[in-house]
């Protein structure tokens, strides 16, 4: 059996590894903003991936891939040492954050601990739905708002790329270009969005919708466009896919606990500064 070899991936290799890395990872490194992606390979093959950006002194784990055949035998411990060496020449903390979803979710807090990461506070709560297979709801319950609730797909992208809900610092508006455009949807007034619903695949049968909302964004959108996701995840995705929505404000708790009742789960974040003895 061959060793495990680290290669930092550039613009022109992503495509190999793609599928390994988060979406906004791979539209980073396709357009040359800050982000960092490493392979792990194994006779030539990629088994492993992890991918990442710099954010002040802190370097910020946004996916870590390996394949099941490959996992405990090193893989991904060869990519987090990697890791390690260029966040101390750079003299970056390393701080990583999950959620765990399911069983295997639940494998990843003893590795981080296992490479001398410190467990923080937890960062806000995910409402997990295990499945969505009998998911029904009539819409014309729901009360109307002056919004057009538009989806992704049938949005113009000149609209989409002006909504300052979802354009970062760049002026990109990379989670317009990554989400699942079919299943994410905006509430539009006066050919403005007011209120957005980003959906997007968080790996191992886990679909992850976040909204978005101005302060003065009407909640009842928000209702109609997750009532309108959940419907189209039934209808095109596999019964047993499971849900995660980050919840960030008082109201999206409330609104998420209209339809489901109060499941969730924590997510953790794991920091680590020293890298001595490596």
């Amino acid at each position: 059996m061959s060793g495990f070899t680290i290669s930092q991936i550039t613009k022109n290799g992503i495509e190999s590894i793609k599928e390994m890395l988060a979406p906004e990872v791979v539209s980073a490194i396709k357009n040359d903003l800050p982000a960092t992606a490493l392979a792990v390979v194994e006779d030539d093959t990629a088994v492993g991936a992890l991918g990442g950006a710099a954010d002040g002194d802190t370097f910020e784990i946004v996916s870590l891939y390996v394949d099941p055949e490959s996992r405990r035998r090193g893989a991904g411990t060869a990519l987090m040492k990697e890791l390690f060496l260029l966040a101390e020449a750079e003299e970056l903390m390393v701080r990583a954050e999950y959620t765990p979803t399911d069983e295997e979710g639940e494998t990843l807090k003893p590795f981080f601990l296992a490479l001398g990461f410190r467990q923080e506070e937890v960062v806000f709560p995910v409402y997990c739905i295990d499945s969505i297979k009998n998911f029904t709801l009539d819409t014309r319950s729901l009360p109307g708002t002056m919004s057009d609730i538009l989806s992704f797909r049938e949005t113009p992208d000149k609209l989409l790329k002006a909504s300052g809900l979802l354009n970062g610092e760049e002026g990109e508006s990379l989670i317009a270009d990554m989400a699942k455009r079919e299943l994410s949807f905006c509430a539009v007034q006066n050919d403005e969005i007011h209120a957005c619903l980003v959906t997007e695949e968080a790996g191992d049968g886990i679909m992850e919708i976040t909204p978005l909302w101005e302060e003065d964004g009407d909640l009842r959108d928000v209702k109609l466009m997750l009532s309108y996701a959940l419907d189209e995840i039934r209808k095109t995705c596999s019964g047993d896919i499971r849900i995660a929505i980050p919840v960030f404000e008082p109201e999206t708790r409330q609104i998420v606990e209209e339809f489901f009742g109060g499941s969730t789960a924590a997510t953790v974040s794991f920091v680590k500064s020293s890298f001595a003895g490596l």
